[in-house]
Parts: C-alpha cells; structure tokens; sequence
C-alpha cells in the first residue's frame, strides 16, 4: 500500500491551504518579536538623550526601560488583530514585505529626525561656557513618530516567504 502512495502522490494543496498560517505559527516569535522590540526602542531613547546631553545619572537607564516597556506594550496592542484575526494574519503574512519597508522606514525617520524641522543644538545654561553646545536634539515629532513606526515594524517583523516555482508540463 506504501509503494502505491509513492507512486501516485496526492494531489497538490489547493490555493486557500497553501497560504493559511496556522494561528500558532504566528505566535512562535512573539518572545523573539517583544525582546527585539524593548532592546531597539530602549537604545534608540538611550542614544536620543546621549547625543542631546541631557544623560546626567545612572537611574536614567531605568526610565529608559520603562518607556521603552510602555512603547513594546502600545505596538503590540496595536498590532493585536494581526495575529487574531484570520483575514488580517493572512494579508500580514503574505505581504511581510510591507514590515520590512516599515523597519527601513521608522529607522530612517529616526536617523532624518536629526536633520530635518526643529533639530539643533541644545544649550545649558549651568555651563553656558564651555562647550560650545550641550548636545544635539532632533525634531521632536519627527522622531516621536519615527520610533513607534520603527517599534511597530519590530513588533511585527517578518521575513518574506521565499516563492515556490511552479513546474509548467
């Protein structure tokens, strides 16, 4: 009975089984997904407030970490419905691409935000002086936005499925 099997394999799945994702599948990476997203977010608030100058003591390391929590809780809120709901699983699986760009997207945005609007140089009034500036702020809103972007992108990253060749008899 085996070797009838072999020879006649069944029949290739159709379409709609192909690209259903089993709902576990997606929820595999979500430790890998929240820790990604609390590192990057954690060293790109520490690198915002070390280039400004306003880093002064060590316990701001654990304000770091708790807006950094807050922010991984918010994307993951906010991308909650791509993991429940089939429909949208679907569409965020097979278009993972469209993450991808948003990762390229938020971490320009944040890299831009040091250029662009109200980005410039911070002045202290303790030390007016010496250095000649304190540090160097970006655009508030530019990298405000930039980041959730960036830690929505992480959130929910993943790769683009490779495409399988369909043979032409």
């Amino acid at each position: 009975m085996e070797a009838e099997s072999q020879i006649h394999p069944a029949a290739p799945p159709s379409p709609e089984q192909r690209t259903s994702v089993p709902a576990g599948k997606v929820w595999s990476l979500l430790p890998a997904h929240v820790f990604l997203t609390g590192l990057i977010t954690w060293l790109v608030i520490g690198e915002w407030t070390v280039i400004a100058g306003a880093y002064t003591e060590g316990l701001q390391v654990v304000g770091f970490a708790v807006v950094s929590a807050v922010l991984t809780i918010l994307v993951f809120l906010l991308g909650l419905p791509l993991r429940i709901a089939p429909p949208l699983r679907r569409w965020w699986i097979r278009h993972a691409a469209w993450m991808l760009g948003l990762f390229i997207l938020g971490a320009a945005g944040v890299v831009l935000s040091y250029f662009v609007g109200h980005a410039g140089p911070v002045y202290y009034d303790e030390v007016a002086d010496w250095p000649l500036t304190d540090g160097f702020e970006p655009d508030a809103g530019v990298f405000g936005s930039s980041l959730v972007v960036l830690a929505f992108a992480t959130m929910h990253l993943r790769l683009p499925q490779r495409r399988r060749r369909t043979r032409l008899r």
